[in-house]
Parts: C-alpha cells; sequence; structure tokens
C-alpha cells in the first residue's frame, strides 16, 4: 500500500480557520440545543415511561443509541480516506439524523395516547435511524473538524462550542421541563420533538456553510481491495472481496498498535460503567417520589453540570492531555452511580444528575479529541471508526443488561456494577492506555506519510 499526499498549502493554520470556527462551531452548539430539549438522559426514558412500565424498554434507548453511533462508522471510514473533500457526503448523510424528530413529534400526536405499542415500536426505529445516520457521519465530521481547526487549539475549539451548546441546553431543558409541567401528554412531547428538529435544521445551515480544507488522501495501488489509484470502486473486484481485505487491514493495524489494543479493551470497561445512566431518570421517579416536572428539572441540573464541563475538560485536556479527561470522565460516572445507591430525594438526585453531566461533558469531548490524535491523519477515520465499533458491542449491551438485572433485582446493584465499572476504568486509563502525545514511535504509515 502507498500512501499519498495532497498537494496543497504547508502545515500551519488551515485556511478559514476564523470563518470554520464560526460555522462549524455554531453547528455544534445549535445541536447540543436540539439534543437538550429531547434529552436521552431524562425526556426520551420518561416518554417511553408513558408507554411502557418495562425496564427493559427504557434500557433500550442508550443501547440503540450506541448500536446506531458506533455500529456503522467502519463501514464508511475507508470510503472517507479516499476522498480529498467529505462535506458533500457529510450533508446528504446528516439530514437523515435530523429529520426523524420531525416524524417523532408527528407520530407521538397521532399514536401514543392511543396506540401506545405501536408507538414504541415507532420511536424505537426513528431513534435508531437518527443516530445510525449520525454514526456514519461522524468519522468523516470529526476528520474534517481536526483538518479545519488547528491542533493546539483543537480541545478548546470542541469544549468552548461544546460549553455554549450546554448553556443553549439549559435553556433548551428548561424549556422541556416547562412543556412536561404545563401541556398534557402527549402534546407535551411532541413539543419537544418538534423543537429538537427546529434546532437541528438550524445547525444544519451552519454545517453547511462550513470551507473544507483538502484532506490526506490514503491511495491503495490499481487492483488492491478493487479500489484503483484515484480512489474509487473498481469494478473488476466486488464488495465482498474489498470487504474481506480491509477486513485483513483493521486486524493488522490492531495487531501493529498496541496502545491502540489497551484503549479498546478499556473502552470495553467504559461501556460497562454506562449501565446506569438511563436508569437514573425512572429510579427517581419510582424510588425518590419525583414527579415529570421534577425530572425535567433535573435534565437542566445535567445540562449546567455538562456545560460547565465541557468549558472545563477542554482546557484540561490542551493543558495535560485529553487522556486525563478519559481519567475524569470515568471517574464522574462511578461517583454519579455509587450516589445514585443513596439518593432519595429532588437534592441528592441533583448531585447524581450534576455528576452525570460532568461525565457526559469528559467523555463526549474526550471521544473526539483523544482518538483524533491517536494515529497518523491519512488513517484517521479508521482509527476513530475502529475505536468506535469496538466500544459498541458493550455500549448496546451493557445498558439492555442493566434493564434486566433491575427488573429481577431492582436498581442498587446496577448502580453498584456501574460504579465498580467506572472505577476500573479510571484506573486503567490512567496507568495502562499510552497518551497518545507521548508516544514514541509512529506507525509504519505515519513514517511513510511524513518521510
Amino acid at each position: 500500500m502507498r500512501v499519498g499526499v495532497s498537494a496543497g498549502k504547508p502545515v500551519g493554520r488551515p485556511a478559514h480557520t476564523w470563518w470554520n470556527f464560526v460555522t462549524l462551531g455554531g453547528d455544534i452548539a445549535l445541536f447540543y440545543f436540539g439534543l437538550s430539549i429531547s434529552s436521552a438522559f431524562t425526556v426520551l426514558p420518561l416518554f417511553v415511561h408513558h408507554l411502557t412500565q418495562n425496564n427493559v424498554a427504557v434500557a433500550l434507548i442508550p443501547a440503540i443509541r450506541a448500536l446506531g453511533i458506533y455500529g456503522p462508522q467502519l463501514l464508511v471510514a475507508s470510503h472517507v480516506e479516499r476522498r480529498r473533500h467529505a462535506m458533500p457526503f457529510i450533508l446528504v448523510v446528516t439530514t437523515l439524523e435530523r429529520v426523524p424528530y420531525l416524524f417523532l413529534a408527528v407520530a407521538t400526536l397521532w399514536l401514543a395516547q392511543g396506540h401506545p405499542d405501536v408507538m414504541l415500536i415507532l420511536f424505537l426505529l426513528f431513534i435508531f435511524l437518527a443516530v445510525s445516520s449520525g454514526g456514519l457521519t461522524f468519522p468523516a465530521w470529526l476528520d474534517l473538524i481536526a483538518r479545519a481547526i488547528p491542533n493546539q487549539w483543537f480541545g478548546r475549539f470542541l469544549g468552548f462550542w461544546s460549553g455554549l451548546g450546554g448553556l443553549l441546553g439549559v435553556g433548551g431543558a428548561a424549556i422541556a421541563a416547562w412543556l412536561l409541567a404545563h401541556v398534557a401528554w402527549p402534546l407535551n412531547f411532541a413539543l419537544c420533538f418538534a423543537l429538537t428538529f427546529a434546532a437541528f435544521i438550524l445547525s444544519f445551515l451552519l454545517l453547511a456553510l462550513g470551507r473544507e480544507p483538502e484532506r490526506t488522501v490514503r491511495v491503495l495501488p490499481k487492483g488492491e481491495s478493487g479500489v484503483g489509484g484515484d480512489g474509487h470502486a473498481g469494478a473488476a473486484q466486488g464488495f465482498a472481496p474489498r470487504l474481506r481485505q480491509e477486513a485483513r487491514e483493521l486486524w493488522a493495524l490492531v495487531r501493529s498498535d498496541s496502545g491502540l489494543r489497551r484503549l479498546l479493551v478499556t473502552n470495553v470497561v467504559l461501556g460497562f460503567s454506562t449501565m446506569a445512566s438511563a436508569l437514573f431518570a425512572v429510579a427517581a421517579l419510582r424510588l425518590g417520589g419525583l414527579s415529570d416536572a421534577d425530572v425535567g428539572a433535573e435534565s437542566t441540573v445535567l445540562f449546567i453540570a455538562s456545560t460547565l464541563g465541557s468549558f472545563l475538560w477542554g482546557a484540561v485536556g490542551d493543558h495535560f492531555g485529553h487522556r486525563a479527561v478519559l481519567v475524569w470522565g470515568a471517574c464522574g460516572a462511578s461517583a454519579s452511580a455509587a450516589l445514585a445507591l443513596v439518593a432519595h430525594d429532588f437534592l441528592t438526585y441533583g448531585g447524581v444528575f450534576f455528576l452525570l453531566g460532568l461525565n457526559v461533558a469528559a467523555v463526549n469531548l474526550a471521544a473526539l479529541t483523544f482518538i483524533a490524535e491517536f494515529g497518523p491523519a491519512a488513517r484517521r477515520p479508521t482509527y476513530v471508526a475502529l475505536a468506535s465499533v469496538a466500544y459498541a458491542p458493550f455500549a448496546i449491551g451493557a445498558p439492555i443488561l442493566g434493564g434486566v438485572l433491575a427488573n429481577a433485582w431492582g436498581y442498587p446493584l446496577v448502580f453498584a456494577v456501574s460504579a465498580v465499572a467506572g472505577l476500573v476504568a479510571m484506573a486503567l486509563f490512567q496507568l495502562w492506555v499510552p497518551d497518545p502525545r507521548r508516544r514514541a514511535q509512529p506507525l509504519p504509515e505515519e513514517r511513510a506519510l511524513t518521510a
């Protein structure tokens, strides 16, 4: 295999940096705002709780989100690596990430009250469509951000705009809490979904205004893996042989990079620390005596914490390395689950959601920054996708397992397992996973790229 480097400007500040700082950052902030109105940690579990009393159905929300976000990424990583520009691909696929919320709003008005079982099935399908489209977009989008924003700004860019999105998200969560408290079921949830869609449309417009620098292109020799030297799929070799070739390349990459293997194993443990998060809202209703409106208010606490965390973790990552952010993120997961074991009122559940917000901010930010630094620029989409796909089975399975355990033995066992898993993940990130900024030797492809 040979690695081609696109011609263009020398390494330094990318062109249109300030324009991209505003447009691509504004996309992030408005997307966060939209998500806050239909929070996956409060509003969506409450919606499912109105449709069914089964904890497994509630636990399917993070499982489906994990499957959609992490599962499809390897399907597109090599395609992105062979393109000089990813923006056209991103704009097409991300449309399907946003439109399902409009469908959810309409379906909720039509079906939620009279046909809850049908509504539950449609809800899960629409959420899966939205998040899987996001998963298909993610490697290309993160690669775009890494090219458009200077490396020394990367953590602060993501931290600042995620934090600003969190500030907007506090308002979004407050809007959701007001709707849940003052508007009758199911119109209250339909309005939440419709407002999320409106925010996503504005976010899309800002994303489309971004100006993309050319990327470093990974080019395979003609005939190998059915891909010609121009980077397009050849007709002589079909999809299945090409897929087998790419699988062999991925296995060779994992075997050659011990640091990547350690990261993948630690991500497994981190996945189990997420087991409890989807059940916090329902536990607050059933064990803490909170109302729907109270849980909506806890959503505001969650977004305040994630906002503060975004500003904090962006600065921590740029100054101390993004591995430190993962260490503290795992600590937040453990602490929130441990506090949930003894939470009994609005105040203590507020502490649970505050710690969860710090955890969510840390993991979301480090998922962008840490893996983006881990491998050579030409293989960044594959590193991003591989880490996500390896994490997916456990991020999917752990919440479902949590729902099963909660049905059988109650919430405390789930919270205890999550707390222990968070502590183990914290230790592994600190003591076992290498800091990408201190990795001693570049990979063979990186040496070829810089030679």
